[in-house]
């Protein structure tokens, strides 16, 4: 069995699941990416030089995520942490959205996290250790417009990792959550060279005035997965910004003799 401590990241192929598992390499870890895209996850494998186990992953199939784990334990030994990352969005009017998409958005942010925080959850318990990172969003607490299943499905998430917290913690499995507010991903770069998005109403609601960059996403889920959260658990992490704390609404200091 390795000393290396292992991680399995969801989506790990690219945006913050990949940049996650370079910062896990970074810290000395073993980790095991999974992604639908399995082209791409063996390509980013291999660049790893051996220190990244690349393997298809739908999170929507319970069995490919069982055989999944069980493929990355025989691999590495071990497992130490979960980062559940996999996530998609559909767009469009409340009033209009078709329930397949609601399902689709469902099936992977919300039942894709629970199948995979369950199976690593059981190994976990069993070791009597474990971090479980889910992946939530600023879009957890407000209303996010034309955004209804994405938003629910974090909302839920939240709760999720609040639960699994409350239970597991004692058992030495802690179970926390990232908000991300706006990233810059290839996915935001290439809708913006297309011009399906703006993103200068992203920056200029965040205090930062810019997007983050997936590299400090990934440094607050490795944070919460090290032995220096050992006492963090049932939290969710803001790396937004300023986003959460912001009231909205500017200030305008009276004028001078007014």
């Amino acid at each position: 069995m390795t000393e290396k401590k292992t991680v399995l990241i969801t989506g790990g192929a690219r945006g913050i699941g990949l940049a996650t598992g370079r910062e896990f390499l970074r810290r000395g870890w073993n980790v095991t990416i999974g992604d639908v895209d399995r082209e791409e996850a063996e390509a980013q494998a291999r660049a790893s030089e051996g220190a990244m186990l690349a393997l298809a992953m739908d999170v929507r199939d319970r069995t490919a995520i069982d055989e999944a784990f069980a493929r990355s334990l025989d691999h590495w030994g071990r497992l130490d942490a979960l980062v559940n990352n996999a996530g998609i969005q559909r767009h469009g009017p409340l009033e209009t959205i078709p329930f397949a998409d609601w399902n689709a958005v469902l099936d992977i942010n919300l039942h894709g996290a629970f199948h995979c925080l369950q199976v690593a959850g059981r190994h976990m318990l069993a070791q009597g250790s474990g971090a479980i990172v889910n992946l939530a969003s600023i879009a957890a607490t407000r209303g996010a417009p034309g955004r209804a299943p994405y938003a629910v499905s974090k909302a839920a998430i939240v709760s999720l990792t609040k639960t699994a917290a409350v239970e597991w913690t004692e058992r030495g499995v802690r179970v926390n959550a990232v908000a991300p507010g706006y990233v810059e991903t290839d996915l935001v770069t290439s809708f913006v060279a297309a011009g399906r998005l703006d993103t200068a109403p992203m920056i200029a609601r965040t205090p930062a005035r810019r997007l983050a960059r997936p590299e400090e996403i990934a440094r607050a889920i490795a944070f919460l997965c090290s032995d220096d959260a050992s006492y963090v658990s049932g939290h969710v992490l803001h790396v937004d910004g300023g986003f959460e704390a912001d009231y909205g609404v500017p200030f305008f200091p009276p004028k001078q003799g007014a």
